[in-house]
């Protein structure tokens, strides 16, 4: 029996946060304009491409995300009864988040080597890097010790890159990725800090964390084949046994995914994941955040999809 593809559940934008989609799509592509007059045009194109966008139908950076990776700074806002999205506060958090995603993803695909670097991406990486690091330490600065965390969670960040090698257990693995997160899980927490308590805002940053370990889990799982080709870790070596774990090599790919297949490793990925959205939901409850919650639970994966044909 072949092992079957996972997927997310749908979870849709709510009506609602049109503007605030529309805002923090226009900070996104804005990065491009920071750039040198002369790479500019070629710098939106690469944009649009990359975010599976054609011209025609116009800018849509948020597509490439689930839509809780980026809806949690809205429904914390709406939660407190906070400000206009156009206030230039709020703007400065637009933009730190946006160019996070930007960064994740970028440094993902640069990293795994599914995306060449040429000097239109380096360019645009340095200059979202740029704007993350000045719009976060704005925005921290309206907020208790925010410049401080903003420090801390940048310095996790560049620790947990530094070393990816095998450790331990899943569990090691996963705190590693919460630390790797901490580029984008920063802008809801500080967010969170300003309208809630400290001990609410530690809630918001499991929250967001468990759904991004549910993220990343799926995100291995589709990636098995492609990263053991590429004997690159992850977090799918961790189902195996102790002493096969050595053993993540291309040359030993069917073997791997045979191990993988017997003990019905979708089953345990797919349980899992919704466990953790799940965790999830529950803490979005907790604080008050109803409809965040109900976009973790629509998530959840129901059932397989078709089996892969390579795994067969």
């Amino acid at each position: 029996m072949a092992m079957q593809r996972l997927d997310f559940g749908l979870s849709d934008n709510p009506e609602e946060a049109e503007e605030f989609y529309k805002l923090l799509n226009r900070s996104a592509l804005s990065i491009c304009y920071g750039l040198p007059i002369s790479l500019r045009t070629e710098a939106v194109l690469f944009l649009y491409k990359y975010s599976q966008n054609s011209v025609t139908e116009g800018f849509n950076f948020l597509r490439k995300y689930h839509s809780p990776s980026y809806s949690i700074l809205y429904w914390i806002n709406e939660s407190a009864h906070g400000l206009p999205w156009e206030n230039p506060w709020l703007t400065l958090l637009l933009e730190s988040h946006s160019s996070a995603l930007l960064l994740h993803s970028l440094d993902d695909h640069l990293t795994d080597g599914s995306l060449r670097a040429n000097h239109i991406i380096l360019q645009l990486r340095t200059e979202a890097w740029t704007r993350y690091a000045q719009s976060s330490k704005l925005f921290g600065r309206e907020v208790h010790d925010g410049v401080l965390i903003a420090d801390e969670f940048i310095d996790r960040y560049f620790k947990s890159i530094v070393d990816l090698g095998i450790v331990e257990s899943l569990e090691a693995h996963l705190s590693r990725f919460r630390s790797q997160m901490g580029i984008w899980s920063l802008q809801p927490y500080l967010l969170a800090r300003s309208f809630f308590s400290k001990d609410q805002a530690e809630l918001v940053r499991r929250m967001y964390e468990f759904f991004g370990v549910a993220w990343r889990l799926l995100d291995d799982y589709q990636d098995l084949t492609e990263d053991l080709e590429n004997e690159d870790i992850s977090s799918m070596i961790y189902f195996l046994p102790e002493d096969k774990r050595q053993d993540w090599k291309r040359n030993n790919k069917r073997e791997i995914l045979g191990l993988l297949e017997e003990i019905q490793l979708e089953k345990q990925i797919s349980d899992l994941i919704n466990s953790y959205l799940n965790e999830a939901a529950k803490l979005a409850e907790d604080l008050h955040l109803p409809k965040y919650a109900n976009s973790l639970l629509s998530l959840k994966i129901k059932e397989p999809s078709r089996a892969w044909p390579e795994l067969a």
